[in-house]
């Protein structure tokens, strides 16, 4: 466990740098043309598809400093810092790939969390009460580790005890980061 505990910080490193990037995006309020819903303001069932707060700025600031950071992985591989055990991919050929998979994997794992949310009247940034504030709460924290595996899974193959072991690191880790956002006045809320 613990070596895969290293193997996953590692791998999904360049998604620190992409939250921290996005925060001060929120924070400071840069690139506001870009803060264009995804769904382009479109109705299911006379509710939103995704609301307001999935942007295109969100998508291509996670994506870019994602692909950022595995690029700034493959150069570190490439100078012989990261041990031949660290990295699940050859980071100096497919870093780039690896970043850009990572971004777009962590936005497509967020939006059925925000469909399902709209649908069922949850304000964004809002929890529920019940059962489905626990489901919710659960889905805040490990959406953007499903969507990531998702494109990630026929390339790695991963155990399913090393797919389950991060979404626990996810949550905790999730919860970290969003804390000291939270600090920050980078997010409204900690989950």
């Amino acid at each position: 466990m613990l070596l895969w505990t290293y193997q996953l910080v590692f791998f999904g490193s360049p998604l620190l740098l992409a939250a921290l990037a996005h925060g001060f995006c929120i924070r400071y309020e840069w690139f506001p043309y870009l803060k264009r819903p995804l769904d382009f303001g479109l109705y299911f069932r006379g509710k939103r598809v995704l609301g307001d707060n999935k942007t295109w700025r969100g998508l291509l600031i996670q994506v870019i400093f994602c692909t950022l950071g595995a690029t700034i992985q493959g150069w570190l591989q490439e100078q012989g810092v990261v041990p031949p055990w660290l990295a699940f991919f050859d980071y100096t050929k497919h870093g780039p790939a690896v970043g850009f998979f990572l971004g777009l994997g962590m936005t497509i794992g967020e939006l059925p969390n925000s469909f399902l949310k709209r649908q069922l009247d949850i304000p964004p940034g809002q929890r529920s009460g019940g059962g489905w504030g626990v489901l919710f709460f659960f889905l805040d924290q490990v959406d953007l580790t499903l969507g990531i595996w998702l494109f990630f899974f026929f390339i790695v193959r991963p155990p399913a005890l090393l797919v389950l072991w991060s979404l626990v690191l996810t949550v905790a880790l999730h919860l970290a980061v969003s804390s000291v956002g939270y600090v920050l006045r980078m997010r409204k809320s900690i989950s």
